[in-house]
């Protein structure tokens, strides 16, 4: 797991804009996780902004791009998995970094020694002891894509040992109606080239409609694919230049050239 140190946080080196258009090819539920107030509304709704438009939060949509790079990054020759598994056996646990604190005073040295412990994917997403180089916005609608309205579908519960429907168990669950489109952003903090060409080569199967999204996806919901792609690019050449103009101000890349850039070959225009 040791790796070189990437850049720290203490000092600017780099930040990149992602944006694109995430289209639900199938309907999307992202469930709410509280039971509706009213006894006459939908049993499982989706989750609604302050202006009851359905949205993606973006710790649901980094927590999927996480769970597939876990399963993708750093994976060995003999097949066993690179990345940690952090619910069971995180590559860094607290008594280690105890440990740690105790050996080095400095506190960039210790910055550097926790992060040369960590696994492929905490360093760019995240752990309890070094903050990831990725953020994602919440994904809001595009107003022109969305109805103003959710689906229901209506369910039962099956009794699995007879396979017959339960009495007086239906249920109905919400979700958002397939076209309509969702506003993504994401930014990458400092990242060395090996970490944003993993972020890159993670993001890949998105643009390919390959990784789905919410909930009920075993019956056919959360299909989405991200579409135009884009991504902006921060350095100390125009550092200046962004802090005057901010984003708008700089020409993005489309998601192709980015990857060429990065040194990421690719089979077609298709992939992206």
């Amino acid at each position: 797991m040791a790796a070189a140190v990437s850049f720290l946080y203490d000092t600017f080196h780099n930040r990149r804009r992602i944006t694109g258009r995430l289209v639900t090819l199938t309907p999307l539920r992202i469930g709410s996780g509280e039971a509706a107030p009213d006894p006459t509304a939908v049993d499982n709704p989706v989750i609604r902004d302050a202006y009851g438009r359905p949205f993606i939060p973006g710790s649901s949509f980094k927590g999927v791009w996480r769970s597939f790079a876990e399963q993708v990054l750093g994976q060995r020759e003999n097949g066993d998995r690179g990345c940690c598994d952090p619910l069971s056996a995180s590559c860094l646990s607290r008594e280690e970094v105890k440990e740690l604190k105790k050996e080095h005073k400095d506190t960039r040295r210790l910055a550097e020694e926790i992060y040369t412990r960590l696994c492929p994917a905490c360093r760019i997403f995240g752990s309890p002891h070094f903050a990831g180089r990725l953020r994602v916005r919440d994904l809001l609608p595009d107003g022109s894509t969305w109805p103003g309205f959710c689906e229901v579908r209506p369910g039962v519960a099956i009794d699995r040992d007879t396979r017959t429907a339960y009495p007086n168990r239906k249920y109905e669950t919400e979700a958002v109606p397939a076209g309509t489109v969702f506003i993504f952003e994401a930014v990458v903090e400092n990242a060395g080239d090996e970490e944003w060409r993993d972020i890159l080569l993670t993001l890949l199967p998105f643009t390919r409609g390959e990784l789905s999204l919410g909930g009920c996806t075993g019956r056919g919901l959360g299909r989405v694919r991200l579409e135009n792609t884009q991504v902006t690019s921060v350095t100390s050449a125009n550092l200046r230049e962004f802090l005057a103009r901010g984003w708008s101000g700089l020409a993005p890349l489309d998601l192709e050239s980015a990857c060429r850039e990065a040194g990421l070959v690719l089979g077609g225009a298709e992939d992206v």
